[in-house]
């Protein structure tokens, strides 16, 4: 396959990136943590940019699942507070009833800011015990829904009638407990009790969610090491020892090498299985493999970061902890290390047509 990017991908990823240098000070994004919030007001420059149209299009409008990826690769990259990947992730799923385009609307405008709640309390995929009444009523409780107290409403996975689907409710009825996580990004506990719920997709869609969120939380670690990378490199530059920059030091150089081709063979997976599920290739083993392989490769190359960095890189004064926190965090979210490792293992038997 051919990774390279297309002359209009290139340039909306420059843009991107310029943007968000402009409108996202690291500064302002610690006051967002400090306080547990989200960035509302980049939410409304990013709807009134037009970047939110990334979100809710697909190929035969003029943007695919790369475009989304390279977005959500620049977002990561400045650790912006936002839930782009969590609405781009339940846009795919609505889309298919939103016969009128009126919920694709209000998310391209930021009215309508919808978050994945899956999870329970069991940390298990398959096990989900949400469940929906004839009537229409939700009741149950999903873990680390993330913004999900900011958002308008929550794509919830619940059983009705014994069948998997997913269930559109207002966030405003659900009962949202705040929760601290590693990376700082808003979560919370959401209690449903016989909320009115919409069914909008099957089982079907359920997987393709897992399938499209793993994807892109591995992408999440990889702008998360690329960043750190760049500050790491930058340092090594600068930092003096014994009467010279330590990167010229072949202990340092080789760390950073390392940190490159861990980053470089992750980035390389997450593109294949975007491009695998854009041309509707369901199998979950290339989103399994690089979630594992950018899940693994994260904590690991950040340590390295944090080892050329010395002491300055353990204070909070130093930008370089916004993507420790952060890749670790995403290398928790949709799936570790250990469950993308069982799904391969699950198929490690089947043939492999490498050509």
């Amino acid at each position: 396959m051919n990774l390279d990017l297309t002359e209009t991908q290139r340039l909306m990823q420059e843009s991107l990136g310029g943007f968000l240098e402009a409108h996202v000070s690291l500064d302002q994004v610690r006051d967002l943590e400090r306080n547990q919030g989200w960035d509302k007001a980049l939410w409304k420059k990013l709807a009134e940019q037009g970047w939110l149209e990334l979100v809710i299009r697909d190929g035969c409008e003029g943007a695919d699942l790369v475009d989304l990826s390279l977005a959500v690769e620049c977002l990561s990259r400045r650790a912006a507070l936002v839930p782009f990947m969590e609405v781009a992730v339940c846009s795919r799923v609505l889309r298919a009833s939103d016969a009128d385009g009126a919920t694709r609307s209000k998310i391209a405008e930021g009215d309508l800011v919808v978050t994945p709640a899956l999870l329970e309390a069991v940390d298990d995929w398959n096990r989900i015990e949400a469940k929906v009444t004839s009537a229409g009523r939700l009741s149950g409780a999903k873990h680390f829904v993330d913004y999900g107290a900011e958002a308008t409403h929550h794509l919830v996975a619940a059983k009705q009638d014994g069948e998997m689907g997913l269930f559109l409710v207002d966030a405003n009825n659900a009962r949202c407990e705040p929760l601290k996580t590693i990376g700082r990004t808003p979560s919370c506990q959401a209690t449903y009790e016989a909320v009115p719920a919409e069914r909008v997709a099957g089982e079907e869609a359920f997987i393709d969610m897992i399938l499209l969120g793993r994807s892109l939380a591995a992408l999440q670690c990889v702008g998360a090491m690329e960043e750190a990378l760049e500050k790491t490199v930058q340092y090594a530059r600068l930092r003096e020892q014994f009467g010279q920059p330590i990167g010229r030091f072949q202990a340092v150089r080789h760390h950073c090498s390392d940190m490159a081709i861990r980053i470089a063979s992750s980035r390389d997976l997450c593109f294949e299985a975007i491009s695998a599920l854009q041309a509707g290739n369901r199998d979950p083993l290339r989103p399994a493999a690089a979630k594992a392989s950018a899940s693994r490769a994260a904590p690991e190359v950040l340590m390295l970061a944090h080892q050329i960095h010395g002491g300055n890189g353990v204070i909070e004064e130093n930008d370089l902890y916004f993507f420790t926190l952060r890749g670790k965090e995403r290398s928790l979210a949709w799936g570790t290390v250990d469950e993308c490792l069982e799904v391969i293992g699950e198929r490690v038997d089947q043939p492999v047509d490498w050509l």
